[in-house]
């Protein structure tokens, strides 16, 4: 059964350094086929937090997936923000802003969802565009049969309660549409430092998806009530299984939820035990 890290909002510039080094002795020892990383890799867009991410980034040996977040945007030099949003994170993490992951159980494309403006006064908010999606309906045509389908992306589609007013990602029913079209199982994101998942369509189709959010891995930027935490998600055809790995500070990261899903007539659904 492949399984994928999936950790989130690393904000390496307020990182935790003892759980730095617990997630990459337990990535390692683990040995999934991927880890997806949903953005915020750093805290400012500066050189060493960047430099900091690529160290951490050289330390796992499974094959890695990353996209940006907001705050991988500077927003200190409006100039730079605006001429060059990309240049730090292309020249320490990689240039590719669609990249993917593709094998016989796993199809996984990465998408930017953050944006050097916004209409919004909040330009944290992410969106996507139309030109994603002709890649996302391209990239998936090409896809094992068996794979499962999955997106990462950094801002959300779904706001949990204690987050309410942060706004779901741009454009969400566009790419919804486009994520039954090409037969998405599974969504990732962070960007709330929340963990959550549920299943979620279009409002115009019946196809449902998993959207799974992860909390801050590593910061010390915690929500009241949550502690840092990532996803481990197993896979098969028929089931997703996501386990919460939450830190403790008596023991490390620990299992403390679990969540199945099982494949539908019309996509996926919660699996009552």
């Amino acid at each position: 059964m492949p399984t994928v890290y999936h950790i989130s909002d690393l904000h390496f510039g307020r990182e935790r350094p003892p759980l730095v080094r617990a997630l990459i002795e337990e990535i390692n020892a683990c040995a999934p086929e991927l880890v997806a990383i949903s953005g915020d890799l750093t805290q400012s867009a500066r050189r060493r937090e960047f430099a900091a991410t690529r160290d951490f980034l050289a330390e796992l040996a499974p094959p890695v997936l990353v996209v940006p977040g907001n705050h991988d945007v500077p927003d200190w030099d409006l100039i730079r923000r605006l001429l060059r949003p990309w240049k730090r994170y292309g020249r320490y993490i990689t240039e590719d802003l669609y990249p993917s992951y593709s094998s016989r159980t796993l199809a996984v494309l990465g998408l930017n969802s953050a944006r050097r403006w916004s209409p919004h006064t909040d330009w944290s908010r992410g969106r996507l565009s139309a030109h994603q999606m002709v890649e996302v309906e391209r990239f998936f045509a090409g896809a094992e049969p068996s794979a499962t389908r999955v997106v990462v992306v950094h801002h959300p589609f779904i706001v949990h309660e204690l987050a309410l007013g942060r706004g779901v990602i741009g454009r969400k029913e566009m790419a919804l549409e486009c994520f039954g079209h090409s037969r998405v199982d599974l969504m990732l994101s962070g960007h709330l430092h929340i963990h959550h998942s549920e299943t979620m369509a279009a409002r115009s189709g019946e196809r449902t998806l998993v959207a799974a959010q992860a909390g801050t891995t590593l910061s010390d930027r915690l929500k009241a009530g949550y502690a840092n935490s990532f996803n481990v998600i197993e896979l098969d055809q028929d089931r997703i299984r996501i386990r919460v790995r939450r830190w403790s500070e008596a023991g490390g990261f620990q299992d403390c939820e679990q969540l199945d899903y099982r494949r539908a007539i019309a996509g996926w659904e919660p699996e009552v035990a």
